[in-house]
């Protein structure tokens, strides 16, 4: 049998130890690697937040936009009859039905009449609604029209 002295025992079993992981070694690589899930989902959810902003946004100026050409295309005695401010008849507005998420936004048009100069129509189209927060939104746009 060999025995083995001091040195050679400690060399030997600090190679058995060399073999793998202790349980403390494990637990914080997977205490990091949970860090690092977490903080990639907590980006995708920002990510999707702003998707759904951003999509919501869109959908609203396209409201803006056609009504804004409807306007257009009206004559200057049309458009100068819904001076002041008209609400849109179809509010609340869901202008995609398709995609099975219900969406409500409200359109009003107001004119205003010898602005900014005499004989000019300003139109404006507001298109406001709620956002998944609960927060207000406006989407605006704005032309001119020479008068009657």
């Amino acid at each position: 049998m060999i025995r083995r002295t001091g040195a050679a025992r400690a060399r030997h079993d600090g190679e058995k130890r060399r073999g793998g992981f202790s349980l403390i070694e494990l637990m914080i690589a997977l205490s990091i690697l949970s860090f690092g899930i977490l903080a990639m989902m907590a980006s995708q959810l920002v990510s999707m937040r702003f998707s759904t902003n951003s999509r919501d946004h869109t959908l609203a100026m396209k409201l803006a936009e056609q009504q804004m050409e409807t306007l257009l295309a009206m004559t200057p005695a049309d458009v100068q009859a819904l001076a002041p401010s008209t609400a849109d008849p179809g509010n609340p507005l869901d202008p995609d039905t398709q995609d099975g998420v219900p969406m409500q936004f409200w359109r009003t048009t107001t004119v205003a009449v010898d602005t900014p100069e005499a004989g000019v129509l300003t139109m404006t189209v507001d298109v406001q609604w709620v956002n998944p927060l609960g927060n207000n939104q406006t989407a605006s746009i704005q032309s001119f029209k020479a008068g009657p």
